[in-house]
């Protein structure tokens, strides 16, 4: 594996972080969306193994801070995340399996290769300090808890997530927007001990897939 490269070289290039985490207004929930019979959403969402959400992401840790647009690419246990900073400065890709882990730069070239079931805590705790449940994350992501884990979720009046308590993570959901038959989070809040990440999804496709 190579010498561990730093990711804050690349996501998080000293911008300031007002903007995401900030200054903004929370923006209330959609009064359009129906209301949800929650295992039915889950049913619904969990049948859908091919997915991708794209938006911006913003992170603060107490040595980091810095934001950026995504493309989370899910197919089955498969999951791809592509980040780039402002204007495309500093664009990369993870690729992550069960047990593996590989970052490729800009230019398609391998930065870092993880092996191992403990790959994805072992890249994030060598770049970034801390550690996120990223087999979590994914359903998290998608408004649901992760099945794996005990977690304590609170509804709103619509029945669908408001928030959730999961591995260490306080994860609240400002919005939704329907999506097909379903209603699929806007924006997303995890906070933890170690930092606060926000992701500003603009965009949703259930039925996409993950290109090389």
């Amino acid at each position: 594996m190579q010498r561990p490269w730093r990711l804050a070289r690349y996501l998080l290039p000293a911008v300031l972080f007002a903007g995401l985490l900030g200054g903004c207004a929370a923006p209330s929930r959609i009064g359009e969306v129906p209301v949800a019979d929650p295992a039915a959403r889950r049913a619904a969402i969990g049948a859908v193994s091919t997915w991708e959400a794209r938006g911006r992401i913003a992170l603060k840790t107490p040595g980091t801070s810095g934001q950026g647009n995504f493309a989370w690419l899910q197919d089955g246990d498969r999951t791809v995340l592509r980040v780039a900073g402002p204007f495309g400065a500093g664009a990369y890709e993870i690729r992550w399996e069960p047990e593996r882990l590989t970052v490729l730069s800009g230019r398609g070239e391998v930065a870092a290769d993880y092996t191992g079931p403990d790959a994805a805590r072992r890249f994030l705790e060598e770049q970034l300090g801390w550690s996120l449940p990223v087999a979590n994350a994914r359903y998290w992501l998608l408004g649901l808890a992760g099945p794996d884990t005990s977690a304590a979720e609170t509804l709103d009046a619509s029945g669908l997530p408001a928030a959730l308590v999961q591995d260490g993570w306080d994860v609240s959901y400002g919005e939704y927007r329907p999506q097909g038959a379903v209603a699929l989070p806007r924006r997303v809040d995890l906070s933890s001990s170690v930092g606060r990440i926000r992701l500003v999804i603009d965009h949703w496709d259930l039925n996409g897939g993950i290109s090389d």
